[in-house]
């Protein structure tokens, strides 16, 4: 089996990179390519000021590469937002399904797994809400997670009961599924606009 040949391609961004190191050959050819000046004259001049010459290049070099790791920076912020992102969505649809599990072994009724499944809705909440930090824009996601957290901790509390009811553990977990649900949408609608 014949591997194909990795080919090199040089992109626009490229070309700034070696247009700036070679900067410095281009000066000097354009200084020598001067008719005004003899060629003793350019030599002459390139050789006293060689260092103001390198510091300008210099200067110049350090200008791009500051634009070059702003850009890197940007990019890497964005992607760490993007991963934040789809691990919250992953952990959101993980509790969603956990939050209809309570649901289903109430109406059986499974106590014990009511309260296994409540507990890992809740700690889910209370983790992704941690993370998720100070930030002011999720601050209705936040509120809506430490809800369901609320909402799940009451679901445990009512299961523990020696006459449990069926009724406000339902509500709770349909209340808590809403919330969840919500949250979920929130969060594909900001992956799509992050992607657009």
């Amino acid at each position: 089996m014949r591997s194909k040949a990795i080919t090199s391609r040089t992109t626009r961004s490229d070309w700034v990179s070696i247009a700036a190191i070679l900067s410095p050959i281009a000066i000097f050819l354009a200084l020598i390519a001067v008719p005004r000046l003899p060629g003793d004259a350019t030599i002459e001049f390139v050789k006293a000021n060689w260092g103001s010459i390198a510091s300008v290049w210099g200067l110049g070099v350090s200008i791009y590469v500051l634009f070059v790791a702003k850009g890197a920076r940007k990019a890497a912020e964005d992607a760490r937002a993007a991963e934040r992102l789809r691990t919250a969505l992953e952990e959101m649809e993980d509790a969603e399904e956990k939050c209809n599990q309570v649901g289903l072994f109430a109406r059986v009724p499974k106590w014990e797994l009511v309260q296994l499944r409540a507990e890992e809705v809740m700690s889910i909440c209370r983790a992704t809400n941690a993370r998720w930090g100070e930030d002011p824009s999720l601050t209705e996601t936040r509120n809506n997670l430490l809800l369901v957290a609320a909402l799940m901790r009451s679901i445990i509390e009512e299961a523990s009961k020696p006459k449990v009811s069926l009724k406000n553990i339902l509500n709770a977990q349909l209340d808590g599924k809403e919330k969840l649900t919500a949250i979920v949408g929130q969060i594909h609608k900001s992956e799509e606009s992050r992607s657009k």
